[in-house]
């Protein structure tokens, strides 16, 4: 018998591909070491654990919990995870260090390579084009997208859209998919004047066109009143 919620432990901030026959999600893990866990399904229904991509993030004086530091509640945040040309990557920022990080491995249960990308992209969503480009798009309030293929200066570089001045929340949470020729953003963010967590949609048909959209979703399903997030 199928149950909702389908899992008993806290996944935030879920990032989930399809690869063949088998869908792998990736979650928000903070604080915790190891970190950044993945599971697994054959119906997005029965989950079960495959690996953590680190057993430590970096050796910091926090992240070591000396000195009576410690980084409870940062850490790891919406990461964001693809497979491209036989190779899976995992992309995301740690608010304690204000590093992202890019881990790659060609299986799912690794070994992981550790890789930084200079920057700091909130809540950032990888989109590898056919053009053979590499974008990321990230950001809170507003949502931007950089091509860091390579460090050249005629890339692509624009912000898409804002909820800029939001008293609540502005967007966030971006996950970028092409679908038949279109760019889809989704994003969360709260309605202006209260507190409730809306899921929200922009598309276009070009990377350097306009994306239009709005509020896909709105309902605190069963919840408290705190409505949808990523």
């Amino acid at each position: 018998m199928n149950v909702n919620p389908i899992t008993r432990l806290d996944y935030p901030d879920l990032d989930v591909i399809r690869v063949e026959d088998t869908y792998y999600m990736v979650s928000t893990t903070m604080h915790f070491m190891p970190g950044c866990e993945i599971l697994q399904s054959f119906d997005l229904v029965h989950w079960e654990h495959v690996t953590y991509v680190y057993e430590t993030l970096d050796h910091t004086d926090a992240q070591q919990l000396k000195s009576g530091q410690n980084i409870y509640g940062q850490g790891m945040w919406a990461a964001s995870l693809r497979y491209h040309e036989g190779r899976f990557y995992i992309c995301f920022v740690a608010n304690d260090t204000r590093k992202t990080y890019l881990y790659t491995s060609e299986k799912i249960d690794g070994p992981w390579k550790k890789q930084l990308i200079e920057g700091f992209y909130h809540d950032g969503s990888l989109l590898f084009d056919e053009d053979g480009r590499n974008y990321i798009v990230y950001g809170n309030d507003e949502i931007w997208i950089t091509d860091f293929t390579s460090p050249k200066k005629d890339g692509l570089h624009r912000l898409l859209v804002s909820d800029h001045k939001n008293p609540e929340l502005g967007y966030e949470g971006s996950h970028i998919q092409k679908i038949n020729g279109y760019y889809y953003i989704f994003l969360v963010h709260s309605l202006r004047d209260r507190w409730m967590r809306t899921e929200a949609c922009f598309y276009s048909d070009s990377l350097e066109g306009e994306f239009t959209g709005g509020d896909v979703l709105c309902d605190d399903r069963g919840y408290c009143g705190q409505g949808v997030a990523q």
